[in-house]
């Protein structure tokens, strides 16, 4: 299977906090702490080796929580490719109610600090270090960029990282917001990720076909969009073209299952990456079922490769329109 470079641009430190109700404006008393090494590509990287394939986590690390992050990542048994720069890892606070409240429906509340902004040089060592992690079987690897971008991200950077990973034989999937998913479309991604309601920030278009069809127009290979229960869906061009996108896949979980969906996304990258020579049916039922088992565990970034399994006899799948 597939060896996944898996790049946090911004990286975290995860706080998960879980608590037995969410109430806003009171004093909540916490009842288990878990603290460890995140971001979006380090839960990438993370389900990736639980599904049995190979990664590496590159990140820029730097500051007070440097040191700790790092050896979380080596206690994990997780390769990593750490970039030093000078500003501070971030802090991202999760807190997960017990039970639904009237205003949170159950869902975690999420508290994501900025994270320190890189200079040129800084950018310049952090696409040379994913390069050199592409190696030297560049048919066999693909590239991952998730998550957030350290402020001031520009889109030349964001063209260029694309650029330089494809160039040295990478598949390149990115699951950024904004802006820079845009951009990453404009420089040639092989897939694009966005939720819903990213891939309709990013656009400006509120049909979810014609949204994907403006990301294929500009460039991207493949577009997926995730919907949480009604699952994902996968557009290529279509015979006339972007702008008449074709799906090519769709998949969901029968019924839905109750927990923590702050890392499912990241669950899903993970499952599309580690085999894209499959066809769009397997590849969108594994993403389903993995990002479904991440749902069930704790904290973001973790998944049982038992849950999957009996997950995946769950999936709905259609074949492409």
């Amino acid at each position: 299977m597939t060896r996944v470079v898996a790049l946090t641009p911004n990286p975290a430190w995860d706080v998960t906090y879980r608590v037995d109700r969410l109430l806003p404006g009171e004093s909540l008393r916490v009842r288990s702490v878990v603290a460890r090494a995140g971001g979006k590509g380090v839960n990438v990287a993370r389900v990736v080796r639980a599904l049995g394939s190979a990664s590496v986590a590159v990140c820029p690390l730097g500051g007070p929580l440097a040191g700790p992050f790092a050896d979380d990542l080596d206690a994990d048994g997780q390769p990593a490719a750490v970039v030093p720069v000078a500003g501070a890892v971030r802090q991202s606070v999760a807190v997960v109610p017990a039970e639904a409240g009237a205003e949170d429906g159950g869902h975690p509340t999420v508290l994501n600090e900025p994270g320190p902004a890189l200079d040129d040089a800084e950018w310049a060592a952090l696409v040379a270090a994913c390069v050199a992690q592409v190696g030297t079987a560049p048919a066999a690897v693909v590239a991952t960029v998730s998550g957030s971008l350290p402020p001031g991200t520009t889109r030349e950077r964001v063209v260029g990282l694309v650029g330089a990973l494809r160039a040295a034989g990478a598949r390149v999937h990115v699951d950024v917001s904004g802006p820079g998913l845009v951009w990453a479309a404009e420089a040639g991604a092989d897939l694009v990720k966005p939720n819903r309601s990213e891939l309709v920030e990013a656009t400006g278009v509120d049909d979810p076909a014609r949204a994907a069809g403006e990301l294929l127009r500009r460039g991207a290979r493949a577009v997926v969009v995730t919907d949480g229960e009604r699952g994902l869906t996968a557009y290529e061009a279509g015979p006339d073209g972007p702008v008449m996108p074709a799906v090519v896949g769709r998949a969901r979980l029968a019924a839905p299952v109750a927990g923590n969906p702050t890392g499912a996304g990241d669950a899903a990258m993970a499952a599309l990456a580690v085999d894209p020579d499959q066809p769009w049916a397997h590849r969108l039922a594994l993403a389903a079922a993995t990002s479904a088992a991440a749902v069930l565990q704790p904290v973001a970034g973790a998944v049982d490769r038992a849950d999957v399994d009996r997950l995946l006899t769950h999936v709905v799948t259609e074949p492409e329109s």
